[in-house]
């Protein structure tokens, strides 16, 4: 039984590591954020935002295609990138509300893998 909650305290020590809360926050400057797209991670992943138009600067440095999503808001699932093959990038702007978003990648299983973020827009 002692293994069986080791091994659960582990799993959980693993799961929380993964969700990003140990990177600064990176405060949008000039309504623009610069995003890397890497394999399984997205950098910066805090970032905070003014309300209004949002301008993403995206590149992928990974070695598989890789997009952009936020979730959250009233609006639901918003694109901000289409799958980008390694090496490429791309620059869109979005208009955002208040509130919390999730910066993610919907490629396969890559959100099941870490490949999210946090943004908060106030």
């Amino acid at each position: 039984m002692p293994l069986v909650r080791i091994t659960a305290a582990l799993l959980a020590v693993a799961a929380v590591a993964g969700c990003g809360g140990s990177e600064p926050t990176v405060q949008a400057r000039g309504q623009r954020v610069q995003i890397e797209l890497d394999d399984f991670l997205i950098r910066p992943q805090n970032v905070r935002a003014e309300a209004g138009p949002l301008t993403f600067v995206v590149s992928n440095r990974g070695r598989l295609g890789h997009n952009l999503r936020l979730r959250g808001g009233s609006e639901g699932e918003r694109v901000v990138t289409t799958t980008l093959l390694p090496g490429k990038g791309a620059t869109q702007s979005v208009t955002l509300g208040e509130g919390a978003y999730t910066m993610l990648c919907t490629v396969a299983n890559h959100e099941q893998l870490g490949m999210t973020g946090r943004l908060v827009v106030r």
